[in-house]
């Protein structure tokens, strides 16, 4: 792999791309660990924290209000879900119902439900329900190797 670093003191924000041939396994860990720097800021009572993007097992809004639930705490974020997902355009992350996203790398097994429906559990036994709308697109997330099928989304 080539690497090359330019400054350029006229740009007004940093800026890392990345261009592969194909998308490897050496490609898949760059992006990965470029992922895992993003942030967003989440407050719980009064308390407001920098909470890393690659922690978060999921996303879900209620009452018009979006939590970032953690491994064992859950953070109101100051985004929508919409805004999240098009800010963090990673294949980590896809909407399993209509106010919930899921952390792909934190779901530790997938077991069938009646009525089509799946249940997904997380690494930290957290049950979150697959709503049958949203199954297609996230098994074929599921077989591309965690890659949504229209990256431009």
């Amino acid at each position: 792999m080539e690497i090359n670093y330019y400054e350029d003191p006229t740009l007004q924000n940093n800026r890392v791309d990345v261009w592969f041939r194909e998308q490897d396994s050496e490609i898949q860990s760059l992006m990965a660990f470029l992922d895992s720097e993003q942030i967003i800021i989440g407050k719980k009572e009064q308390i407001t924290k920098r909470i890393l993007v690659k922690d978060i097992f999921y996303l879900e809004v209620v009452d018009r209000h979006c939590f970032a639930y953690l491994d064992n705490e859950v953070f109101q974020t100051t985004c929508s879900l919409k805004v999240f997902l098009e800010k963090f355009q990673s294949n980590r992350f896809i909407q399993i119902g209509k106010s919930l996203v899921v952390n792909l790398h934190k779901i530790d097994k997938i077991k069938p439900d009646l009525n089509m429906r799946m249940h997904l559990i997380l690494e930290n036994g957290e049950e979150l329900i697959l709503n049958r709308a949203y199954k297609k697109s996230f098994m074929e997330c599921l077989k591309n190797g965690g890659r949504k099928r229209d990256e431009n989304h």
